[in-house]
Formats: C-alpha cells, sequence, structure tokens
C-alpha cells in the first residue's frame, strides 16, 4: 500500500520567520541561479563575446503574516570575473550591480502535496517567482561567477547554528569551456514537497535537465552564507542586502555537529541521502523542525566540468497521522500494522476498534481463524467467541477495495481459564511452619510465576512455600498465579494459626525489692497475642487473669507462680516458677547533726549518716543543695532557720528519711555618741551610728533644732550629720540638739528612740 495513503498532516507547519531586520528578505525559502546561452553577442556578429540569460529562481512563504514582503522590486546581482592571480574583480565599472526591475516571470504559487486520503493545513502557501536578465560577456580564458546574495535565514530552522543571523548565496559559474561551447547550465525540475511527514519515508525526485545532453552528477553540498546583520559601513558584506554582492570565497553555513552535516542535513533513520546518479532524495526523517538542504548538480562533458548548480532550500518536517488509520485499543504493536491481543482467563473478546478518522471509513471486513475455520464480521467491532485456547490470527481492513484503505492484521492468544488451587497443611498446636502447595493448572499455557501474600506482610514466589508465622492470628492468603504470556489469576483462603506456645514464660519488672514491693508481670510466652487466657496463680493465694498486669505484695517473703495458657482454638501450655519474687523490709535511717544552733562566724557544722544495711545516702539542704558524703562538713553562709534531709537507700532503692533544723544568727550591736566636733580637725567630725550592724534591715534618723526645725535626716546609716545645714548649708550653732532614732535588725524587734546631742565647734 502507498504510504501517502496512510498519512495526513495534523500540525500546522511553520515555514519561515518574519526578521525586522529586513522584509525584504524575510520570507525566501530556497532558490537557485542558471543561465542559457543564447550565443554569439551582437546579434551572433561578434564572435568574441557570448550573450547569455540570466535566471534567478526564488521560492518564497505566502501566507498572510505581519511584515510579509513580496519578491523584491528591483533585484540586484554582480558578476565576478576570476583573474590569473586567483582573484576576483566586478565586470561592471565602478563596482555596480546589475539591477532586475521586477519579477519577469510569476510569482505562481507551488501546489501543495497531492496524498490519497492526506488532510493538508489550510494556511500552506508557497510562491515561486522568476527575475531574467540579458548579458554579454566576452569569452575569455577565467570562469565568470554570477553571485545574488541575502540575510537571513529564519531563526526556527533546526539544523544550523545561529540562523536568524546567517543569510544566503545564490551562485553559478560560467566556466571557460562553457563560454567556449555556448553551453546552456541545467535547471531543476521540481520543487520539493512543501511539507514532508516525520517518521515516514521520503522520495523526492530533485531530477534537473541539461539541453545539451550533458552527464549530470548530484550530492548534497555545502549550503552557503552571506549578508550579515550589520549596517555595512566599513564591511559592506555583513549588511543585510551587500551592494554590490561579495565575491567569492563564499563563507559557509555551520552545521550542529555532529548531529547534522551537509551530507546528512535531516539526518534520519535511514538517514536521508541523495543518489548521485538519479537525483533521488530518500529517507526516513525523524526529528520535526526545518532544516536547510543545498543540492549541487554538477555538469561534465568528455570529463570536463561546465557548471555546478546549486539549489539551496529549506524542508519542513512535521508531524503527519493517516486520515483512515487501523488501530486496536485492546492490542499491543508488534510492528506496524500488526498487533497482539493476549485474552485471558475467557473465551470470548469483544473488539476495541480505535481506527480514526471515522468520517472516512464507510466499511470494516474482520476475518480470524476460530475453531480451524476462518470466520468473517462485516462491522465496527466484533464480539468473537472463540471455540477453543490457542494462538488465532486474523486482520481487519477498513473500506476494503478503494483507495483510501489501511489493514490491521492481529492475532489473540485465548487462555479460557487458569485454574488456581492450592492446599495448606500444618499442627494446629503446634508453633510450627505452614506447609504451602501450588495446585494451579492451565490447560493452554505454562504457569511461570507465584505471587502469594501469606497475610503477615510477607510474600513469597516459588510454586510451594514454607512459612514460620510469627504472630498468631486469622490470616488471609493470597495466591496469584501467572503463566509465560502474562495472564493471571488469583485465590485467597482462610488460615487459623494460633498454637499453643511452645515455652510458658514471664518477665517480671522486678525480682526483689523491700515491702510493699510493686511488680509489673508480663507474658512472652511465644507465639501469644490478647486473643489468648493467662491464668496466674500466685502462692499467697492471688490469682489473676490477662496478658499484663501489675500485682503489689505487702508481706516480707518469697512467691511462687503457676501460669497456664490458652489459645482461642483450645490449645493449652502451662510451666511453674519458684522464687520469683522476694520482699524484703525497708531501711531505717539514722544520723546526726552536731549543732543546731550556730553564730554566723563560725557557723561550720558536721553531718553523719549513722545508719545500717544501705549503700548510700542523698543530704538536701534547703531544698536546693545535694550532698552525697557519708560524713559531711557544711559551712552556712546565711542566717536564719535551715532545713537538711537525710534519705537512706538500701540496694533496692527503697528508702528512709530524716529531717533537722538549725538556726543560725548574727551578734548586733548600734550605738550614738551623745556629741561631736565638726572643727576640721579630722576627728570626730561627723555624728552617726556606730556598732555591728551587718542584719541591719532599716535605720532612719532626723536631727532637730531648739524650734523643732528639721536640720537634717538620713536613712543611710553610713550618711552621718557633719553639722552643717541639711549637710550643705551653713554651719549650725554649738549647743544641744534633739534626734529621734529607728531600726530593725534581723529576726529583731524595731527600736524607736529620742535623746539629745551636742555639737561643740
Amino acid at each position: 500500500m502507498n504510504i501517502w495513503n496512510k498519512i495526513a498532516i495534523t500540525a500546522v507547519i511553520i515555514l519561515i520567520t518574519v526578521f525586522s531586520v529586513d522584509t525584504k528578505a524575510a520570507h525566501i525559502i530556497g532558490g537557485e541561479l542558471y543561465y542559457r546561452c543564447l550565443g554569439y553577442g551582437n546579434n551572433g556578429l561578434d564572435t568574441t563575446t557570448r550573450t547569455y540569460r540570466i535566471f534567478i529562481k526564488l521560492y518564497r512563504d505566502c501566507r498572510p503574516q505581519q511584515n510579509a514582503a513580496g519578491f523584491d522590486a528591483p533585484l540586484g546581482f554582480t558578476i565576478f570575473r576570476k583573474e590569473n592571480n586567483g582573484s576576483y574583480t566586478n565586470v561592471r565599472p565602478n563596482n555596480q550591480e546589475f539591477s532586475i526591475p521586477r519579477l519577469t516571470d510569476g510569482p505562481f504559487k507551488i501546489a501543495p502535496p497531492e496524498y490519497p486520503c492526506l488532510i493538508l493545513p489550510p494556511d500552506i502557501c508557497v510562491e515561486s517567482g522568476t527575475y531574467e536578465y540579458d548579458v554579454t560577456l566576452p569569452i575569455i580564458s577565467n570562469e565568470y561567477v554570477i553571485v545574488w546574495q541575502r540575510c537571513c535565514r529564519n531563526n526556527t530552522i533546526s539544523n544550523i547554528l545561529n540562523p536568524g543571523g546567517t543569510g544566503a548565496t545564490f551562485t553559478i559559474s560560467i566556466h571557460p569551456e562553457a563560454q567556449r561551447t555556448c553551453n546552456n547550465s541545467p535547471r531543476f525540475l521540481n520543487f520539493p514537497p512543501t511539507v514532508v511527514c516525520v517518521n515516514n519515508p521520503l522520495n523526492f525526485d530533485h531530477q534537473a535537465v541539461d539541453e545539451d545532453g550533458d552527464l549530470l552528477v548530484y550530492s548534497f553540498c555545502e549550503p552557503l552564507a552571506g549578508g550579515g546583520q550589520g549596517g555595512g559601513g566599513g564591511n559592506p558584506c555583513n549588511s543585510v542586502i551587500p551592494t554590490p554582492d561579495c565575491p567569492p570565497p563564499f563563507p559557509l553555513v555551520q552545521f550542529r555537529a555532529p548531529l547534522y552535516t551537509y551530507l546528512f542535513p535531516m539526518g534520519g533513520n535511514p538517514p536521508v541521502t541523495i543518489n548521485s546518479l538519479t537525483g533521488q532524495i530518500t529517507g526516513e526523517p525523524n526529528t520535526l523542525g526545518q532544516f536547510v538542504v543545498s543540492v549541487c548538480v554538477s555538469e561534465y562533458r568528455n570529463g570536463t566540468l561546465l557548471s555546478t548548480l546549486r539549489r539551496d532550500f529549506q524542508f519542513n518536517v512535521a508531524s503527519c497521522q493517516g486520515t483512515v488509520v487501523g488501530k486496536l485499543n485492546n492490542g499491543t504493536e508488534l510492528r506496524p500494522n500488526y498487533q497482539s491481543i493476549l485474552l485471558c482467563n475467557s473465551n470470548e473478546l469483544q473488539m476495541v476498534n480505535g481506527s480514526y478518522q471515522q468520517q472516512y471509513i464507510s466499511d470494516v471486513l474482520w476475518e480470524y481463524e476460530n475453531g480451524g475455520i476462518i470466520d468473517t464480521f462485516r462491522g465496527w467491532a466484533p464480539k468473537i467467541t472463540f471455540k477453543e485456547g490457542g494462538l488465532h490470527k486474523g486482520r481487519f481492513i477498513l473500506n476494503p477495495g478503494t483507495n483510501c484503505s489501511d489493514t490491521v492484521n492481529f492475532e489473540v492468544n485465548v487462555i479460557p481459564e487458569i485454574k488456581t488451587d492450592f492446599s495448606i497443611n500444618f499442627d494446629s498446636c503446634k508453633a510450627g511452619p505452614v506447609n504451602f502447595i501450588d495446585l494451579s493448572q492451565s490447560a493452554y499455557s505454562k504457569i511461570s510465576a507465584w505471587n502469594w501474600d501469606f497475610g503477615d506482610g510477607f510474600r513469597g514466589f516459588s510454586p510451594n512455600m514454607n512459612i514460620q508465622y510469627v504472630y498468631p492470628d486469622r490470616y488471609t492468603v493470597n495466591l496469584e498465579v501467572t503463566d509465560e504470556f502474562g495472564c493471571k489469576n488469583k485465590i485467597q483462603k482462610g488460615l487459623v494459626w494460633q498454637p499453643a506456645p511452645e515455652v510458658v514464660i514471664f518477665e517480671p519488672s522486678v525480682k526483689e525489692g523491700c515491702v510493699p514491693l510493686k511488680v509489673a508481670f508480663k507474658n512472652i510466652s511465644f507465639p501469644t497475642d490478647s486473643s489468648y487466657r493467662f491464668n496466674w496463680s500466685f502462692s499467697n493465694g492471688v490469682n489473676r487473669n490477662g496478658t499484663n498486669f501489675t500485682q503489689t505484695f505487702d508481706s516480707v517473703g518469697s512467691y511462687d507462680l503457676k501460669l497456664e495458657v490458652i489459645s482461642p482454638t483450645g490449645c493449652r501450655n502451662e510451666g511453674a516458677f519458684n522464687n520469683i519474687v522476694t520482699v524484703y523490709a525497708p531501711p531505717t535511717a539514722s544520723g546526726r547533726v552536731d549543732r543546731s544552733t550556730v553564730e554566723i562566724d563560725s557557723a561550720m557544722i558536721l553531718l553523719e549518716d549513722l545508719s545500717a544495711n544501705t549503700i548510700g545516702r542523698t543530704w538536701i539542704i534547703n531544698d536546693k543543695e545535694y550532698f552525697f558524703d557519708k560524713s559531711l562538713n557544711y559551712n552556712f553562709l546565711d542566717t536564719g532557720w535551715h532545713s537538711i534531709k537525710m534519705i537512706a537507700s538500701d540496694r533496692f532503692l527503697c528508702t528512709d528519711t530524716l529531717e533537722f533544723r538549725v538556726f543560725v544568727f548574727r551578734d548586733f550591736t548600734l550605738f550614738m555618741p551623745n556629741a561631736f566636733t565638726p572643727n576640721g580637725d579630722g576627728v570626730n567630725e561627723v555624728f552617726g551610728p556606730v556598732g555591728k550592724m551587718k542584719d541591719l534591715e532599716y535605720f532612719r534618723l532626723k536631727i532637730y533644732d531648739r524650734w523643732g526645725g528639721i536640720i537634717f535626716e538620713s536613712e543611710d546609716p553610713g550618711q552621718g550629720w557633719n553639722g552643717k545645714f541639711q549637710n550643705d548649708g551653713q554651719d549650725a550653732i554649738p549647743g544641744v540638739y534633739t534626734y529621734d532614732l529607728e531600726f530593725k535588725a534581723a529576726n529583731r524587734e524595731v527600736v524607736r528612740e529620742r535623746k539629745l546631742l551636742t555639737l561643740i565647734r
């Protein structure tokens, strides 16, 4: 079937991007230069010259776009003559261009490719136009080079570097032999398709014709750059429109190597290549995008190269899909147009036809093997009941017998039933392993994989398994088997695994201690859980039930225990244990403090632990200082009552506590003199208190003159009266003054007194 009957374009192709730097060249996507020899110059009279018709054929994107531009009007080109020293000289004086006012032929729209059942994007538009110019040139022994240059290419091009800053050079040479023989250059017949489908074969005839019948050799060649994004100035070759065009050698475009080169400009698998003798371009592009391709056809006569025609153009590779494409949605594609269906645990199959586009599908024919014969069905999707298991082949045809058709071959592997089963073997009262044996079978396949889920988080992948459960429970066991083709089936069974423990054991929190002793008992018999019954019997006549509990022993002595364990299914075991707990009497604390009353200046006391059968003690002073010495000297720093505790501990960390109190006091004296002499001799200059006043908490002194006025007062015992009014005014006159004194010492009553003092000068 022709591949173009199966593909349709679904992506809109962006053929060209508009550049603001030069709207005149923004939509040119390809072109070539060729020539025709019209004979000797001067209407055939001048045998030293030849007249040539120069053809510049260009292709542009003509979709309606912002900043869209038509073909250049006028269009300028340049002809260079090669000199003997290898340089090139403009054939026109003053380095001028040849100018063509407008298109000579066109523009003409290039019809998009016509593919049966192909949906093309609605806005594809490519135009061609040709400029012609007749020029007469002397016959020389060197070549002429005809050049037309523009910048820039589309920045959406995928296979070259910096496409938005790279222009193009269109050129052809007239070799000396071509001048002598009035040779005509080749010209291409067809323009490449405006759209190429990705991942589909490309087969384009890029053939050229030559009026003289010369040998033509085709090749991919290096595209030429030309022009630039500069404004000309000191380097006119870097301007958008070089005027005049620049001579050889021409710069080359830079490909994104190694993925793309000029020999493999589109990549592909198989790569896109050109036949050197036929010009046929073949391959299978596998990347979306736009690709610059340059094709050269070299013209030879008797082994002499006469000309090289170069076409620079742009391939546009788009995502395509068939208008009519056959597809099975419940199949797996093994290879193109061949799908496989696996039917598991059933002999009835509903075909799911996913073919598209349905609006173009008018008929579907199904043919398939069934019970040794070929069954047929005409309709969108049959429901097939297979008469036997095994492999059945078939196909369905969309629009059979028409040009808009597609065929999908398929095979159905029918596995009618996988019988899944297994057996369980174990001793229900013994805490041993459980044996699982697979009994599954399939008549049309071989079971190749087993997936066990034993309900306890453990899984297995062998046909037979021995499992040791850890915790007693009612388990749900699942087995899923898979055959060699991937069909699966599963089964679920229940399992009660609640054996008696092999050994009855328990764990007490402590085994000995002082009375009253609180002991937590925990069953650790394996395997058991809370669904088991536990009967605990102690030698003091106490009976308890449950997995875990706490028992308090109030009497000194040793205790025995009998523990019976019964599973939910009636399996039982028991154990007897002697001297599980021993209870001792608690310790008695004994100690002394050598003094209970001390003066602050000699406040060192001795603390002694006199307890028997203890392993340590803790002294706690004023509930904030802790000491652990058996004998301790402690010095108090503060007066007042102080509390002391001694906590004695035995080997079971049982304790007994003693408490003491110690009083620390301080001596206090405060004396007021009855006279002072503030006369500047440095002796008895200030009237104030003297004595031991460290514990003074409160002090107030007021001194009155003979009329009852306050001439000095202070609340600071260190600030006395210096004989001046408020210690800062005039000197007080000598004489007798009255003072009031009020003060309080720590742990003492407030003292108030009024007395007389004498000021002497």
